[in-house]
């Protein structure tokens, strides 16, 4: 008996065959080419947001004109407040941007209050460019390292307006510090390995060293494998910690100050290296700065630690008080330092 086959009726595939694909390689491959973009858009958002979340600690509060002394305001009974001063204070890059702000936003509220101006803190990159807003008064005080204080001092007169007294003494040390676990017992020891400073001007991170490395006939540009710029001593003390680094040179003032702050730091690190003392690293203006607004500015830092709102910042900063430097304070980094620009 014959059976008729319906229009809609498709024939069965052979017994033992794989049924044919519903999707051809085409239609696979731009399938997963867009979930793959999905994907990828979706790991930018994430990110996106979570960075927002880190930029947001550290945003700009407001903008300002580095050549403008005041902002010319309307006329009204607020005029006078609103066309206050600022107080521009350059902070060197000792320690990373976030700790900078963490440290010294305090600091530059205080002093700016003590003198009737608006508080602006301005970090740079390097010590060169920090040394360049006060060169060129795009700054009022500075809170610059030994080395760019020594060549401000040598090629425009900048001037030490104060240091801070830290533990009893305005002196400090250059050290070198590597892994616990490393074999190295002195400096000489790190010949071909990696080595960390904050900045290739860096008095402490770098030219003390380097300095000492060729007072034992080594030459310093070729003595290590590699040189890297952390950017601040802090980082450069992370850059061994962290493993990137073999050997960094760093102040002994943060290097202490991070070790009080977290302990674990002396139990995975030592110390193969350390200078003799110089000079803390000082407060410093132009010496074209209006000498009211100069003085005004001395009195309130030596004044800091009598002052409870002032003791209660300089606490903060591991800062016990701030003096006014004698004149012999950095002689032995100005001849270090002549030696060194004699090579």
């Amino acid at each position: 008996m014959d059976t008729k086959q319906t229009p809609d009726a498709r024939p069965s595939p052979p017994a033992g065959s794989t049924p044919p694909s519903l999707m051809g390689p085409k239609a696979w491959f731009l399938l997963a080419l867009g979930l793959a973009v999905i994907a990828f858009a979706s790991y930018r958002m994430v990110r996106l947001i979570d960075q927002n979340r880190v930029d947001a600690r550290f945003a700009p509060r407001q903008f300002i004109d580095l050549d403008a002394r005041a902002t010319p305001q309307p006329e009204g009974p607020h005029q006078a407040a609103a066309s206050r001063l600022a107080l521009r204070v350059a902070i060197a890059p000792v320690v990373s941007p976030e700790k900078t702000m963490e440290r010294y936003e305090a600091f530059v509220e205080y002093l700016a209050r003590k003198v009737g101006r608006d508080p602006v803190c301005l970090r740079r990159p390097t010590y060169a460019e920090t040394n360049e807003l006060v060169r060129y008064g795009r700054c009022e005080l500075a809170l610059v390292c030994v080395c760019p204080f020594l060549r401000g001092e040598r090629d425009f007169g900048m001037q030490a307006l104060a240091v801070p007294q830290i533990r009893d003494a305005v002196t400090t040390h250059s050290v070198v510090v590597a892994p616990r676990s490393s074999e190295a017992t002195s400096l000489l020891d790190l010949r071909g390995k990696r080595f960390a400073s904050a900045d290739i001007v860096s008095y402490s991170g770098w030219i003390v060293p380097a300095l000492w490395l060729r007072e034992q006939k080594e030459d310093p540009d070729g003595f290590f494998g590699e040189h890297i710029l952390a950017g601040s001593h802090d980082r450069s003390v992370q850059a061994v910690l962290m493993g990137h680094a073999d050997g960094a040179g760093v102040l002994s003032l943060v290097y202490d100050q991070m070790a009080a702050e977290d302990p674990t730091i002396l139990e995975r690190t030592k110390t193969v290296f350390k200078s003799e003392a110089f000079g803390v690293p000082p407060v410093v203006v132009h010496p074209a700065l209006d000498g009211k607004l100069k003085e005004q500015l001395r009195a309130a830092l030596v004044g800091m630690h009598k002052d409870p709102e002032g003791a209660k910042v300089l606490a903060a900063l591991g800062i016990q008080r701030f003096v006014v430097p004698e004149a012999t304070l950095f002689d032995s980094a100005r001849a270090l330092a002549k030696r060194w620009e004699a090579r």
